[in-house]
């Protein structure tokens, strides 16, 4: 196969030998060095064979003392296909603008997709790539991605991973994060724990320090609960200082109360539907529709953009953007309080249990309608974990003297 592709490159062609003296022309091929392929003998003085060009042209010097005459049947080849196409300026200049559009489509980038962590402002990195040199139509081996991943690192303290990757004209942005970490306080410092709402205590669990409070107790938000001061546990011990830590667990209640308009606008749509167009070639746009758009207060608007693409790695730079606007009129709508008490209860226990280390218990609630407004007024009860750390800038007590205490044991007697 390889062979038969390589003798179509070189070109070759199919001739008829006819003379009386067909051992002669053998005789004088063999002699020469020119190889015939594919001979078939038809009559006493023809025979067809096939040759190379450069055999062919080699074969014209010596035809005059063989007594024979050359007709050429068919040619095949590389060369000969490229003299017909030759004259075809037209197709040539086309073949020469595809050649050069696969340049520019290879050497530049033409897609970037972007796949940053929530905890990274997506806007300011873009931003910053951007003044890089990473951007839609940047030339790949302008940029340096071990160069660009230093710097990037450098201006966003945040940023954990980053990584450009690329593949054929398409670059991947991947740069992943965390969000500053609240303040902690240090693990060797002495802290206590408080209470950070009322309830009464439920249950307490204390890793370190002296509880304070027992179960049955009410507490109030600040309370320590769990001390850092920690009293001797035996008779000549001393107190000490430690990082207080622990659980608390409390009955808790919430109050909350809640306002919703019972008359409110709906949308109704009313089948009217308009598309728009615009082209995007690189960092332009060409919009296919006259003015600046719709005004979207009384539609809705979708937007879909459709890229041309040859393979996952090799993006052209052109983009269809189709604007989609279904139409609607409001229209308006009077509820009843009891059409929204269920969905009013369970926003406000929805939000409640989002701020809160535990589970409601039970909650009592009592709707009622004024000015044309539903009022939800809930009561819940709950058990969550309400102790956080705190500072504790308790000291040490000083430790008597035997004299003091003597004095105290033996009052003077008057």
């Amino acid at each position: 196969m390889v062979g038969r592709l390589l003798l179509l490159a070189r070109g070759q062609v199919r001739v008829r030998v006819t003379g009386a003296s067909l051992p002669r022309f053998l005789n004088a091929c063999a002699r020469h060095g020119i190889t015939l392929r594919r001979m078939k003998r038809t009559a006493w003085n023809e025979m067809y064979a096939t040759l190379s060009v450069a055999d062919f042209r080699a074969l014209r010097r010596y035809m005059g003392r063989t007594g024979c005459r050359v007709h050429i049947v068919r040619r095949r080849g590389a060369p000969f296909f490229a003299a017909r196409l030759r004259p075809r300026y037209a197709l040539w200049g086309g073949f020469f603008a595809l050649v050069l559009l696969c340049w520019i489509l290879h050497a530049h980038i033409w897609s970037i997709e972007t796949n940053i962590s929530a905890a990274l402002p997506e806007g300011e990195i873009m931003r910053q790539l951007d003044a890089l040199g990473v951007h839609i139509g940047a030339r790949r081996s302008a940029i340096d991605t071990g160069r660009i991943r230093w710097k990037m690192l450098q201006l966003q303290p945040d940023m954990t991973f980053f990584s450009l990757n690329i593949q054929g004209n398409r670059l991947t942005v991947e740069a992943y994060g965390e969000s500053p970490p609240s303040e902690l306080l240090d693990q060797s410092a002495v802290t206590k724990v408080v209470a950070a709402r009322d309830g009464v205590v439920r249950r307490i669990l204390a890793q370190e320090g002296q509880p304070v409070v027992k179960a049955g107790d009410a507490v109030s938000a600040g309370d320590t609960l769990i001390s850092g001061l920690v009293p001797p546990t035996r008779e000549e011990g001393n107190y000490h200082l430690t990082h207080g830590r622990g659980e608390v667990e409390a009955y808790t209640a919430y109050h909350t109360a809640r306002v919703r308009a019972l008359t409110t606008e709906k949308k109704a749509y009313t089948g009217k539907v308009k598309h728009q167009y615009a082209l995007v070639l690189g960092n332009k746009r060409l919009n296919l529709y006259f003015g600046s758009g719709i005004s979207s207060s009384t539609c809705d608007k979708i937007i879909e953009t459709k890229t041309l693409w040859l393979s996952d790695s090799v993006v052209f730079p052109v983009s269809l953007v189709k604007q989609t606007y279904v139409f609607y009129e409001t229209e308006t709508v009077t509820q009843t309080a009891d059409e929204v008490r269920v969905d009013m209860i369970s926003r406000a226990l929805g939000d409640i249990v989002a701020g809160m280390d535990g589970m409601i218990t039970g909650h009592e609630e009592t709707m009622a309608e004024q000015a044309g407004a539903a009022v939800l007024r809930l009561s819940a009860d709950a058990v969550e974990q309400i102790g956080v750390e705190a500072v504790d800038d308790s000291t040490i007590p000083e430790k008597e003297s035997e004299e003091d205490a003597g004095a105290q044991q033996h009052p003077a007697q008057g």
